[in-house]
């Protein structure tokens, strides 16, 4: 019998209305979205040359008009090139970089396939061989998000890896001096045990949750014993993503805190677009700017349509209301004082 041939979904843009977010956003000359200077510093397993990245050929030459792999870097091995090497992990085939990347910037006409925030432009880092991070992992995320900032001027930082203990603090400073620079680093909670993983445990960190679409109703992708990080619930299960395991289709879906992470930094990039000169007026460059896009998280969110984790304040995204609310009074008394560089357990 052939494989069932694979077909997009709409299902998770729905559930978090993301369509009627998007919808408001600007396009250029040739019907693509305006992106302004985002840039998203993707922070992952690294990249491949894919047709859902925008690359014209898998082993050729031509530049993607939106992933730029030659402003990032490989933190993990010490290279120039964030380029994947396909590591197949216990835990993982490999190009979980690509699957995740595709999922937030991806566009293939040719079998209509469309990522969550179309061609934003991405800036690939490569941190790791697979999702759970260990000792070597944490240093190269936080030489990661700095180098994102400083030397390009990312303004969102995506993380869909993880671990529920670090021994080291680098990456912990690194989400700090994200804090104090208002960039918001945006992080999976993870599935691997039932504790929140790192960095979205960091309190300074935005933590994403997940959601599982069933054939009846919905579900929460994963249960944690505490739910104090957790911000907002987007959906996780199952999302369309490109591949790039050679054994693999080329196209097909994913699931886990991974594709959460994706729907919220789509968000964020069109809050960030649609209300920039008014949040840089309101928040300035610091730390208000990732504690009022938190705030609207919570005072716009939606019902879970399952019921909520016992002692959870967070909820679904919805991200039409997130971006069209007045943006929320910020004090002082806001500022979140618990340093990420000395979290451990």
């Amino acid at each position: 019998m052939a494989p069932k041939a694979w077909k997009p979904s709409n299902w998770n843009r729905d559930y978090c209305r993301l369509t009627q977010a998007i919808a408001l956003m600007p396009k250029q000359a040739d019907g693509s979205y305006d992106w302004g200077g985002i840039r998203v510093a993707h922070l992952d397993t690294g990249y491949r040359r894919k047709p859902a990245l925008g690359f014209p050929s898998a082993t050729g030459t031509g530049d993607s008009p939106w992933v730029r792999p030659s402003l990032g870097r490989d933190f993990y091995d010490d290279k120039t090139d964030p380029k994947d090497p396909l590591v197949d992990t216990p835990w993982q085939p490999p190009g979980h970089g690509t699957r995740t990347s595709s999922a937030l910037s991806g566009v293939d006409s040719a079998v209509g396939f469309l990522g969550l925030a179309p061609r934003i432009p991405v800036i690939p880092y490569r941190v790791n061989d697979d999702v759970l991070i260990d000792d070597r992992a944490v240093v190269a995320i936080g030489k990661a998000i700095v180098d994102a900032i400083d030397r390009n001027g990312c303004g969102l930082v995506a993380v869909s890896l993880g671990f529920p203990i670090v021994e080291s603090g680098e990456m912990g400073a690194a989400v700090d001096y994200a804090y104090e620079k208002g960039v918001p680093v945006i992080a999976a909670c993870g599935q691997m045990t039932d504790k929140i993983s790192y960095p979205a445990k960091h309190r300074r960190a935005i933590g994403i949750a997940g959601v599982k679409r069933l054939a009846k109703g919905y579900k929460e992708y994963y249960p944690y014993e505490a739910y104090s990080r957790v911000d907002i619930f987007a959906p996780a299960d199952p999302i369309d993503r490109a591949d790039a395991d050679p054994g693999a289709p080329p196209y097909g879906t994913g699931g886990g805190t991974s594709y959460a992470v994706p729907h919220v930094v789509a968000t964020a990039a069109i809050w960030l677009t649609l209300m920039g000169s008014e949040i840089a007026q309101k928040y300035g460059s610091g730390w208000k700017r990732i504690e009022g896009f938190r705030m609207l998280l919570r005072q716009t969110q939606r019902q879970l349509l399952f019921k909520p984790p016992e002692g959870c304040l967070a909820r679904a995204l919805d991200a039409e209301k997130l971006v069209k609310t007045v943006l929320p009074e910020v004090t002082d008394w806001d500022y979140e004082e618990d340093r990420a560089a000395d979290d451990r357990v």
